[in-house]
């Protein structure tokens, strides 16, 4: 029943059983980015169309399954435009799940470099503290080292729950357009 309310939002199209991401062109152009001279199969995508994907991608649960759907005006269909357009769409993907990739490993590098210096920290600060008499310098010294080993620790701690999960989430919703199906059709006319 859920998925009669939601379909009543979004099309499903009937031969795949795939919710349809729908994109209207005025020419395969549109599907990238202007200023980039590369060919189609190189190029970056319009960034306007990008973030479209990205929100709708993000939209649709991801229990459900999902497909591109450019609608080209009557006449203008070009196989071979359409194939090296395909293959650009893959490629802008596969291209930014690798660099989120990169992004991730460096975050989790991060991570365990902020855990272990903040355990170091505390482990000297409460280990010199209880070898050292009361003195008002070193105590205070004791401290600030413990603080900062807790900063050290709140940074990871941040880092796993906050950054990484949206980067993994942006990986997820590429790595989910990457393995859309890219469909054209003739936009209907009303």
């Amino acid at each position: 029943m859920k998925r009669d309310s939601f379909s009543e939002i979004y099309k499903i199209d009937e031969s795949t059983d795939r919710y349809m991401i729908e994109i209207a062109l005025d020419q395969y152009t549109d599907i990238f980015n202007e200023w980039d001279p590369a060919p189609f199969k190189r190029r970056e995508l319009n960034p306007d169309l990008k973030l479209y994907l990205e929100e709708y991608s993000d939209e649709i649960p991801s229990k459900y399954a999902i497909e591109l759907c450019f609608a080209v005006p009557a006449g203008m269909r070009d196989e071979r435009v359409e194939e090296e357009s395909r293959i650009g769409l893959k490629n802008s993907f596969i291209s930014k799940r690798y660099f989120l990739g990169k992004e991730i490993k460096k975050s989790n590098t991060r991570m365990l470099l902020f855990v272990v210096i903040g355990l170091v920290l505390l482990w000297v600060a409460k280990t010199a503290a209880s070898r050292f008499a009361e003195a008002d310098a070193s105590s205070i010294l004791f401290e600030g080292l413990a603080i900062t080993g807790w900063v050290f620790l709140w940074e990871a701690v941040s880092l796993f729950f906050f950054t990484n999960r949206e980067l993994y989430h942006r990986y997820q919703t590429h790595k989910r357009l990457q393995n859309a199906p890219v469909i054209f059709q003739e936009a209907e006319k009303y």
